[in-house]
């Protein structure tokens, strides 16, 4: 395998860009994206979903992938990256930037794919449409797939009304039209608040509406299966709520496939 994390130590002059980072883990697979992946989740979100698992983290350095990252400079976020370039690029993988929001830290992102791409390595922006959408614009030309995630829901679906997708979501749509870029579509079902086949239709046709949607992933919620979690979830009537059935997936999954999409 070639190292090229001796390559990727930038100009004196060139600034270390922070982010506020979850976690990072390498060598994933058929999570935000094809082949295998460096994924690496930010804190930092401007909405309260249902299935939100965000945590802040403590504050450390360059930690190693699998681990906390906690405030992170570029530089040593870059050399991590640069470990598993060849794993990545083989495999017609590459580098997923996953949140929370990622659109909260436009810069900082925006810095981590202009470096990924000089490297030749892929990579993709995982949202849901919401945060900082004028930065947006300047983040899509450096991005090979966005996965749009269609899960977020309003405290107001908890009264079982159908709604439409989070108004960001219905702005950034319109980015994503005119950028032409690939997408991948998530939806996570959870069981009694976005589950309603109104509501599933609703976002079914939205996803129809853009031009290059390639896939839809309909997963079973289950972020909320730790006590840990439970307590701290924004949402009370989740906290002892279990995995959709078989059936429910199905079904959900369904719907977007009759809107002409792959579903799976």
């Amino acid at each position: 395998m070639t190292d090229l994390s001796n390559q990727m130590v930038p100009p004196e002059s060139s600034r270390n860009f922070v982010g506020r980072i979850h976690s990072v883990s390498a060598l994933g697979t058929g999570a935000g994206g094809p082949g295998v992946r460096f994924v690496i989740q930010l804190d930092g979100c401007p909405l309260r979903c249902a299935r939100c698992t965000e945590e802040r983290s403590a504050d450390c350095a360059d930690a190693e992938p699998g681990s906390r990252a906690g405030a992170g400079g570029i530089d040593g976020l870059m050399h991590q990256i640069a470990r598993y370039a060849d794993y990545m690029q083989v495999s017609g993988g590459g580098v997923t930037v996953a949140g929370a929001e990622p659109l909260e830290q436009a810069g900082f992102i925006r810095e981590l794919l202009r470096r990924c791409r000089d490297m030749g390595i892929a990579t993709a922006l995982d949202t849901c449409g919401s945060g900082n959408l004028f930065a947006a614009k300047g983040l899509l030309h450096l991005t090979d797939l966005v996965v749009l995630d269609l899960t977020p829901v309003e405290p107001g679906a908890f009264d079982r009304r159908p709604s439409a997708p989070v108004p960001g979501a219905q702005r950034f749509a319109g980015i994503l039209r005119a950028a032409r870029k690939p997408v991948w579509v998530r939806f996570a079902v959870v069981p009694g608040v976005n589950d309603d086949p109104r509501h599933v239709e609703t976002l079914a046709e939205f996803a129809a509406s853009l031009p290059d949607v390639e896939r839809v992933e309909v997963l079973p919620f289950h972020r909320l299966s730790t006590i840990h979690l439970r307590d701290r979830c924004p949402f009370p009537a989740l906290r002892a709520l279990g995995p959709p059935s078989a059936r429910q997936v199905r079904t959900v999954r369904n719907i977007f496939r009759s809107r002409g999409l792959r579903a799976s």
